[in-house]
């Protein structure tokens, strides 16, 4: 099993695909129930009801985020793009 393939897959088709589903379901919902049946809406009441869900949400991304895009030890893909940078100096 390659796994640096299946990432490639589920992190630019899976991920965009999901996003573009919920993104449809939310129109599609307001567009029959009005804005209160909007994804929005639920997370705007829910904060309003739970503002410890604000900060959950924030930390979460922040981790997500942090993951992400926090630099990690070397691999063969890193050094070959330190490669490239360092050539280009």
């Amino acid at each position: 099993m390659n796994w640096k393939k299946i990432t490639k897959i589920v992190t630019f088709a899976i991920i965009p695909l999901l996003v573009v589903g919920i993104l449809i379901y939310d129109v599609v919902a307001i567009l029959g129930g009005g804005t209160e049946a909007s994804i929005s809406s639920l997370l705007i009441t829910s904060a309003y009801e739970m503002p410890f869900l604000v900060y959950c949400v924030g930390l979460g991304n922040g981790i997500l985020v942090g993951h992400l895009f926090w630099r990690m030890k070397g691999n063969k893909d890193t050094r070959a793009l330190e490669l490239d940078i360092e050539h280009l100096k």
